[in-house]
């Protein structure tokens, strides 16, 4: 549980600090994380932790570590009494690796199959400088290690948690079930290397090495699994259409993963980027289906040969890989080079588009008559500095560093403004922005905030707290999340409210992976296509459900909304899915 109030502490080399309740950032298994400008500070919850393991003398050899990509300790942390209570360390911007994962994660921001490579290429050089120093992870799972990406510079890795890693005469013994090596008797390099093979082959392919389906194994038979030897590779596993081909894998690389996950031989992996063919190229076994066709309509909307579509929004604006915004309503352009991480919304006078940049967020307006011409953007004026933009269906709602802020346009003189409305307090750095959701752990408890249509609610949802949420949607009363479990077991958690939402009933049920396929309209009905040839199509506020098996149905479509409705992304182009008459 972490502290309440300020904590006046003192940072060995550095000198006094005080840490506010707003630099919060997470509580996990042994500690309390918080940020103040660029650093770190984690305190242990086991005041006695320091002096029985000998932390103050840990973080001393792990400060020797100079890494980019390792976040090690830079020096001690201590309270009042100049006792230590915990270390400090850099702060890294990142995502957690478990993003990249998502197939539509990758669309959005174009991340390929070259950045796959760049990205396990960076986490190799990462786990290889560790052994030259004599230490070992053990526990590097896809929870400890963090994505930066941005599109035009290589993707890299940063590995977090170091104070757990075992150097010296410190062992280690706490690991994630998911990424053990079960024919293994004692932590080591070898076992290092199997975890960041578990690590790598899904950011890969989007899929545990040990996940898909051979009969015989329950879902839940992972550990089973890994204990067997029976991976995707074994020629009776049945993977979901949704699963990145191998061909993407470097060819020796992948001839690694074959023997190391099938056949339980050890080694150190070859480099990412080292070059070859595979020995034998791996072959994915697609689930065979007795559904039927013609259940299902399948209308193609939009498709612009060579430019992908990579995101729809609600109000029918789609964006394209080279950045242009279209609206498929006409299938004409509204702007042109919009960044992947941009939020559109639609007003009466036009469109709104943030822009985020490295320094600031800008907003361009573009008025109906003015769509689709070269320097039709107008920049509105923004009425504070900003953190990042947070879209909840046609809001737009501004994030400072301690406030959730309503905008407005406003169209009225010279020079349009966006104004603000509403504001909520929120822990802005303890807070994972999903799609028109959000959740905040506050000291350790789990708030969802769900904006609706009389401005915002934050809800305690015990069924949240100690995981780590992926990816989530919401809309009307409804509210979907993927999150990883400490056992590194991927979940499911729904979330219908009642029309206060103050109450709400709550659904829990196993994932294959961290993809959150499903699309909700604003009218009540969501679908979701959790397994090839079925789409589901439910009511979350009545309970009615009806399951829809068609041949044309597969987990590589990406659903979306637009309007009342339902739509899908795939080979680039938009398409319509309706019950056929």
């Amino acid at each position: 549980m972490a502290r309440r109030g300020t904590i006046n502490v003192h940072l060995e080399g550095r000198g006094a600090m005080t840490l506010r309740e707003t630099d919060y950032i997470a509580t996990g298994g042994e500690g309390s994380i918080y940020r103040t400008g660029q650093t770190i500070v984690k305190l242990y919850t086991d005041a006695d932790k320091m002096a029985r393991d000998g932390m103050p003398e840990k973080v001393k050899a792990l400060a020797g570590l100079q890494h980019a990509g390792i976040v090690a300790p830079q020096g001690l942390v201590l309270d009042g009494s100049r006792q230590p209570v915990g270390f400090y360390m850099p702060f890294v911007d990142g995502e957690p690796m478990s993003r990249v994962f998502v197939s539509d994660y990758r669309v959005r921001t174009g991340f390929t199959d070259g950045d796959a490579v760049a990205l396990t290429q960076s986490m190799f050089e990462i786990v290889e400088y560790a052994h030259s120093k004599k230490a070992v992870l053990v526990d590097a799972n896809e929870l400890n290690w963090l994505v930066g990406f941005r599109k035009g510079a290589p993707a890299a890795a940063s590995v977090i948690d170091v104070d757990s890693w075992a150097i010296g005469r410190w062992g280690a013994s706490v690991i994630m079930p998911s990424i053990r090596d079960w024919h293994a008797l004692a932590f080591d390099a070898q076992t290092d290397w199997f975890a960041w093979g578990i690590v790598a082959f899904q950011v890969f392919t989007g899929i545990h090495p040990y996940k898909g389906r051979i009969e015989g194994y329950k879902p839940g038979d992972l550990v089973r699994r890994m204990k067997d030897n029976a991976s995707v590779f074994d020629n009776r596993a049945k993977m979901p259409l949704s699963v990145r081909d191998f061909a993407c894998i470097p060819g020796p690389l992948l001839d690694w993963f074959q023997t190391t996950f099938q056949l339980g031989k050890r080694g150190t992996p070859p480099a990412p980027m080292a070059k070859g063919k595979p020995a034998k190229a791996a072959q994915i076994m697609r689930a065979v289906t007795t559904a039927t066709a013609g259940a299902l309509v399948f209308e193609k909307l939009f498709g612009r040969a060579g430019d992908p579509v990579t995101r729809v929004w609600w109000n029918g604006a789609a964006r394209l890989s080279s950045g242009d915004v279209i609206d498929l309503a006409t299938g004409g352009a509204i702007a042109h080079q919009v960044p992947a991480d941009a939020e559109v919304t639609k007003v009466p006078e036009g469109w709104v588009i943030s822009i985020p940049t490295a320094s600031e967020i800008l907003f361009g307006h573009i008025p109906f008559e003015m769509v689709g011409g070269v320097g039709g953007r107008r920049f509105a004026e923004q009425p504070v500095p900003l953190r990042r933009v947070f879209r909840a269906g046609e809001v737009l709602f501004g994030v400072t560093d301690r406030e959730l802020i309503e905008l407005e346009l406003n169209d009225i003189g010279d020079r349009p403004r966006m104004i603000t409305d509403r504001r909520w307090n929120m822990l802005v750095g303890a807070t994972t922005w999903l799609d028109d959701v959000a959740v905040t752990d506050a000291l350790g408890k789990a708030f969802v905030v769900m904006p609706h249509y009389n401005g915002i609610s934050q809800i305690r949802v015990p069924e949240l707290d100690g995981g780590t949420i992926v990816s989530g949607k919401a809309g009307g009363r409804f509210a979907a999340f993927v999150v990883i479990s400490g056992q590194g077991n991927f979940y499911r958690i729904e979330l219908t409210f009642d029309r206060t939402f103050t109450t709400y009933r709550a659904w829990t049920g196993p994932a294959d992976s961290a993809e959150l396929n499903m699309a909700i309209l604003t009218r009540g009905v969501a679908a979701t296509i959790t397994n090839d040839f079925e789409v589901t199509i439910f009511v979350p506020t009545t309970g009615a459900v009806n399951k829809v098996r068609d041949t044309g149905v597969s987990t590589a479509m990406k659903l979306a909304a637009w309007g009342e409705r339902i739509v899908y992304l795939i080979d680039g182009a938009v398409w319509q899915m309706r019950m056929a008459p």
